[in-house]
């Protein structure tokens, strides 16, 4: 007998806490077991806490090459799912599958990184192998971007909304997603202080934090100028190869490097202000994450994020041509219960409870434009069971 429960199919490869699209890949499964849904996942890693609650469709992957794995992702995605027409709605994290699916959400554009020039500046055979590659997956994903489905439903931030659309023309169906954030949990003072002991030392001013590492991308460059430029303001510099950075004259006695960092919620008890000045970012969920411990952030206008902290008056723009930001720190530094009471909000507002109450929603809506669709274009009854967008393509 079939279940009267609508249907969801989730794919997205790592589904579970591996990375930040996995964790809202997860959320969104969550959602949807809340709502009372049946719910398949395509992935080649699923959390332990939704094995056994959703039908895994288990994934298969490529161990090696980055290229290889991007090119044949359509065809093992496909395979995995066996029959579309069996789901009510299809929810896709990966570019290869965007027109197959219902809802399709776009976390990163690789033409907006390549036209920025950001692409892998390692010298040698590796560095000339992760270029190619690059360039064999920007051309494929240009191909899946510039054939969009209009029956598809673009999500995004506000940011790569606004990109995509420079880039290959806006989607007749788009919708602006913003992400969950982590639950409030700012670090009680004795934390703080044991953090910046053991991080940062004896320092008693402002302290700046960053966790790009030495990407171009995530702006380390930017970094360094900015803590230049804040002659009060220490530098913990975290993230791959951190450790190797050489901090300039007027940084030396004021910067530290910690490498790969993995207990971030005591690098955020350490810091005052995080640094979050990318070339592109489509989001950032790391200032989601510094707000929930109760830290300000100082971004680039090429930041997601930038735009859904500021109402709080918790995020900074960086224009290093004409701040002082000497000046910003100590307000921040000086107000820390009103910077405290803005990431609060900001959290709250942005909660993971809200975020799955957006997310039903949605999945209600979309169920309610594809029953209007089909009994209009496929002149079915309406009320009878919804057709699976696959079947009511043919």
């Amino acid at each position: 007998m079939t279940s009267d429960k609508p249907h969801l199919c989730m794919i997205f490869e790592a589904t579970g806490p591996f990375n930040a699209i996995g964790r809202i890949a997860m959320a969104e499964v969550e959602a949807a077991l809340a709502a009372g849904w049946r719910v398949s996942v395509v992935a080649t890693r699923l959390a332990e806490t939704l094995q056994g609650r959703v039908e895994w469709l288990k994934l298969y992957n490529p161990p090696r090459g980055f290229a290889l794995k991007w090119l044949t992702a359509r065809y093992f995605i496909k395979k995995a799912m066996g029959d579309p027409s069996r789901f009510d709605l299809i929810y896709g994290h990966q570019p290869q599958i965007a027109d197959l699916c219902d809802l399709f959400e776009c976390h990163y554009l690789t033409r907006a990184v390549w036209e920025l020039g950001c692409r892998d500046a390692r010298p040698g055979l590796r560095g000339w192998v992760a270029r190619l590659q690059e360039a064999i997956v920007l051309r494929a994903e240009d191909r899946c971007y510039g054939s969009w489905n209009p029956k598809t439903q673009l999500l995004s931030s506000s940011l790569t909304l606004k990109t995509f659309g420079k880039l290959y023309g806006l989607p007749p169906r788009h919708e602006i997603q913003i992400y969950p954030a982590p639950a409030w949990d700012p670090p009680s003072e004795a934390e703080r202080a044991s953090a910046r002991q053991d991080l940062v030392g004896d320092w008693q001013g402002p302290v700046l934090g960053f966790l790009g590492g030495m990407n171009e991308r995530k702006g380390y460059r930017t970094a360094l100028d900015v803590a230049e430029q804040c002659k009060d303001a220490f530098l913990l510099f975290g993230g791959s190869h951190s450790e190797q950075v050489k901090p300039s004259a007027l940084l030396v006695k004021r910067f530290r490097g910690v490498g790969l960092v993995e207990d971030v919620r005591r690098f955020y008890a350490a810091i005052d202000v995080l640094l979050v000045p990318s070339v592109f970012e489509p989001f950032g969920l790391v200032c989601f994450e510094a707000a929930s411990r109760g830290v300000a952030v100082i971004a680039s206008e090429s930041v997601g994020a930038l735009d859904t902290l500021s109402p709080f008056g918790i995020a900074w723009r960086i224009d290093t041509g004409t701040q002082n930001f000497d000046c910003i720190l100590a307000d921040i530094h000086a107000d820390r219960d009103r910077v405290r009471a803005g990431c609060k909000a900001c959290v709250e507002t942005y909660s993971a409870a809200h975020f799955e109450d957006r997310v039903v929603e949605r999945y209600r809506r979309t169920l309610e434009q594809k029953k209007l669709s089909v009994s209009k274009d496929a002149k079915v009854d309406p009320n009878t069971r919804l057709m699976p967008y696959a079947e009511s393509r043919q």
